[in-house]
């Protein structure tokens, strides 16, 4: 018995040191069965420093470079924060030592920023965001995929089953439908994606609070708890509407890094034309029919509505940005030919023509 769990502890620990390629992205691992032995893990990667006086690590290495702030809150509770530039495609793949406990559950806010080159000096290159909730229990093994030029944001905290079931008891919000009906599914993860305009407000106080240290981590742990727990909330209460459906087991797919790769295309066109469905399956490695469905499973809507989506999205920007530049001309570089079609099409997703764009924004604010 002694011997096969030296063995198991050695296979972990060989599999954790083993970067590989898979789908176009550098997958690496680490052990993730509980915040303090993923931090011990991540120490082993090239070239990472740790700061243990002030809670935080730093790595620079030829995939990505960037901090994660962390901190436990109480026993059965923490919370990091990471600000990372990829370098490459990286994939994060979770490891689990099956000798040691598994019993966190892991809610993550993300923000993964892209820069796109726009098409005329005349317009400012946009940021695409890339924004979404993730709700894993112990032991998932999520799928996950970063883009070399990208900036991601990422708020994940960490609550043990003990401090889950404390807190049930404590607080009705943890013991809503939606969650207790998750919670004693076969469901091992949800995925809510924020897509079009969306906008936090709590992330800003928390990075402002865990990034206000001493000789001895976080000034003020009481405030950062308070934040990590309306975070929590605010997702709980998100589930709960009756306008979202959450993603059960999205994140597992085995062709997730194959649908952001997909995504990403996407993303990247929308100043040179909808790529056409058979282009972006041989592209990324899928039949037709499989990159459909397992698309519109992951982001709730067709490949062409997602693609016409976020061409809207860019323009609303552009339109916010340059109160001069004229609908025609925003339409034209769009790829619209005719400019009454592409008012007809961004009114029917924002309820409002171009043209009233900085009327409704002064409304709004």
């Amino acid at each position: 018995m002694i011997l096969k769990s030296v063995l198991q502890k050695f296979i972990v620990k060989f599999k954790t040191r083993l970067f590989y390629v898979k789908d176009g992205f550098f997958v690496l691992p680490y052990l993730a069965n509980s915040p303090k032995i993923m931090l011990d893990s991540m120490s082993w990667m090239p070239f990472v420093k740790i700061n243990e006086k002030k809670n935080v690590f730093q790595a620079k290495n030829p995939f990505f470079e960037g901090d994660c702030h962390y901190e436990e809150l109480e026993e059965g509770l923490w919370i990091l924060v990471s600000d990372v530039k990829f370098k490459k495609n990286v994939s994060y793949e979770l490891i689990y030592d099956a000798t040691l406990p598994i019993e966190y559950y892991t809610l993550s806010l993300y923000m993964n920023e892209t820069r796109r080159v726009a098409p005329s000096s005349l317009i400012n290159n946009m940021v695409n965001v890339d924004r979404g909730w993730m709700l894993h229990k112990p032991g998932d093994k999520a799928i996950n995929g970063h883009f070399a030029g990208s900036r991601g944001l990422f708020f994940v905290i960490y609550f043990s089953q003990k401090w889950l079931d404390n807190n049930t008891n404590k607080n009705k919000i943890f013991s809503s439908d939606k969650m207790k009906e998750w919670l004693h599914s076969d469901s091992t993860s949800l995925f809510i994606p924020e897509l079009f305009n969306a906008t936090y407000n709590l992330s800003s106080p928390i990075l402002k609070t865990i990034l206000t240290k001493g000789e001895k981590g976080v000034n003020n742990k009481l405030k950062l708890k308070i934040q990590t727990l309306e975070l929590m909330s605010t997702f709980i209460e998100k589930m709960q509407h009756k306008d979202v459906q959450p993603k059960s087991d999205i994140m597992t797919n085995p062709s997730r890094r194959k649908i952001l790769k997909a995504e990403k295309r996407l993303s990247d066109a929308i100043f040179e034309g909808f790529p056409g469905i058979e282009n972006l399956a041989s592209d990324i490695g899928m039949s037709t029919t499989k990159l459909k469905n397992d698309f519109k499973e992951t982001y709730g809507y067709s490949l062409f509505k997602y693609f016409q989506l976020k061409q809207m999205e860019s323009a609303k920007e552009m339109l916010l940005q340059d109160p001069s530049l004229k609908i025609s001309y925003v339409a034209n570089i769009l790829g619209y030919i005719n400019p009454s079609k592409f008012s007809a099409a961004f009114k029917k997703n924002y309820g409002y023509l171009p043209s009233e764009v900085h009327q409704i924004d002064i409304i709004n604010f």
